[in-house]
């Protein structure tokens, strides 16, 4: 065959080839039909869930624990100061190496409800796990999906400070098996569809219980007297239940709405430390509906009853002259805290303690924080300052403990608190430097020592006990024994 005919006949073949494997161009539209109906579908379904994560994000307060840089959202190193040293926060960006960007759906949700890290290694529960434990499925992977969708961020977590043998992770088997209940949230039927919204935000992602609920011996959240007030750091978290003394019961469901939306209620409180901080970036975002859930809630909780002698808010009157109540203070005149006073506070809370007629800066008087019954949290305050955001117009207060020594803060501490609130209250600058350090680890090792030195006494009271039990049934079978013996012959 000619060579040129060759080619005309190649010619003609190639396009009965190329007809054989290229599908029908009408399967092609419908394909692709098909493929940006989908993209069209999900686009409003991701966007939904990820809107959906972030207000629950925004409830748990995630951001709060996981932000040491507010220029760095979620990327951790937030130190937590614990009874056994200072834990710091995990990154939770979707960083491959240093954050959550390797979990799988079921890693996430294991760390979250039961605080385990992706490795298999326990998460200390400086995370609060055991509130999270009933968090559903279904908003912990919403949470998870508004997290992989924020900037990924490289930040190492810095190294805990834990004494042994709390830098030791096997003893969380033995803290979650006392105090580690699994299981979602089950609603009351009994009760209504406000008072179980309340109890899951309050409960799981609130974990307000955390802070607010007292520890037993092993640490954990004492049920039994749930939101009888805690510590978040050395901060007290008051009394929230219905007692009206030593909680909330004072209060009308007006002005509980008011603070958890705000953190400001004239004559009454003014969120200061974490509670602050919390409101500033979980309450203020959350529904007018949920808030109202959670003071239903709150408003069925049993009352809780403490050492108080009369309502925190109700300390405080104004005095007449700016230094006309001032009380001796430890190494200190009144007139240290008189001068301390005016020239650090009286700019902006009065020569009379009264605050800023628009509330921007808040009266000293008729204050929980002046009126509680110990001084952590007014001393606290001096120390850190307080971070208000600019919630409903609040301004936020400096940090003092850079500029002002143990003893000038326990003056000032002591002065503020004669005059304002309790007169009972008092602080020393030990007591100051203490709380400056921000660890309550001695105290708590040696409340483990006691406990263990208690348990031990008892192992051995128990022990010898039991000796003696068995050195009496010998004697007494001996005797028997001889009885029988004697009485044969």
């Amino acid at each position: 065959m000619p060579k040129g005919r060759r080619s005309v006949i190649r010619g003609r073949r190639r396009p009965l080839w190329l007809a054989a494997s290229v599908p029908d161009p009408c399967a092609i539209s419908q394909a692709v039909a098909v493929v940006l109906a989908s993209l069209a579908l999900c686009t409003p379904l991701q966007a939904n869930e990820i809107q959906k994560g972030e207000y629950l994000t925004r409830a748990a307060d995630c951001v709060g624990c996981h932000t040491s840089n507010p220029s760095r959202p979620f990327a951790g190193g937030y130190r937590v100061p614990t009874p056994f040293g200072d834990v710091y926060s995990t990154n939770i960006t979707p960083d491959p190496d240093t954050g959550i960007g390797r979990y799988s759906a079921d890693e996430f949700v294991a760390a979250v409800q039961k605080g385990v890290r992706r490795d298999g290694a326990d998460l200390y529960p400086a995370m609060p796990y055991d509130s999270f434990a009933a968090m559903s499925r279904e908003d912990v992977l919403a949470i998870r999906v508004y997290l992989l969708a924020q900037p990924t961020i490289s930040q190492p977590r810095p190294q805990n400070i834990l004494p042994f043998p709390f830098n030791q992770r096997w003893i969380l088997v033995l803290w979650k098996f006392a105090n580690l209940h699994t299981g979602s949230f089950t609603p009351d039927l009994s009760r209504t569809a406000e008072w179980n919204r309340g109890a899951y935000l309050i409960e799981v992602l609130g974990h307000c219980g955390a802070c607010h609920t007292p520890r037993n011996t092993t640490f954990g959240m004492d049920e039994n007297r749930k939101f009888a007030g805690g510590t978040a750091g050395i901060w007290q978290a008051f009394n929230i239940t219905g007692d009206k003394i030593a909680g909330v019961g004072g209060w009308s469901d007006e002005e509980l709405f008011r603070f958890l939306k705000t953190g400001a209620v004239a004559g009454k409180a003014y969120a200061g430390g974490p509670m602050a901080e919390t409101v500033m970036n979980s309450l203020q975002h959350l529904s007018d509906d949920d808030i109202h859930a959670m003071v239903a809630y709150l408003r069925d909780v049993p009352a809780q009853t403490g050492d108080e002698r009369q309502p925190r808010f109700s300390w405080g009157n104004v005095p007449a002259i700016a230094g006309d109540a001032g009380t001796k203070t430890q190494g200190s005149g009144s007139t240290d805290g008189d001068n301390l006073y005016r020239s650090l506070c009286s700019g902006c809370h009065g020569m009379n303690g009264g605050g800023s007629p628009d509330g921007s800066y808040p009266s000293l008087i008729r204050n929980t924080a002046l009126g509680a019954a110990t001084p952590e949290n007014v001393v606290m305050t001096i120390l850190e300052g307080v971070k208000a955001g600019d919630v409903a117009g609040r301004k936020s207060m400096a940090a003092f403990g850079g500029w002002l020594d143990d003893g000038q803060v326990a003056t000032l501490a002591n002065y503020v608190t004669a005059r304002f609130g309790n007169p009972d209250v008092s602080t020393t600058a030990a007591d100051v430097r203490q709380m400056r350090a921000g660890s309550s680890t001695e105290q708590t090792v040696t409340l483990l020592a006691a406990q263990a030195l208690a348990a031990s006494g008892a192992g051995l009271l128990l022990a010898l006990l039991l000796l003696l039990a068995r050195r009496f049934r010998r004697e007494t079978s001996s005797a028997r024994l001889m009885f029988v013996h004697r009485d044969r012959r």
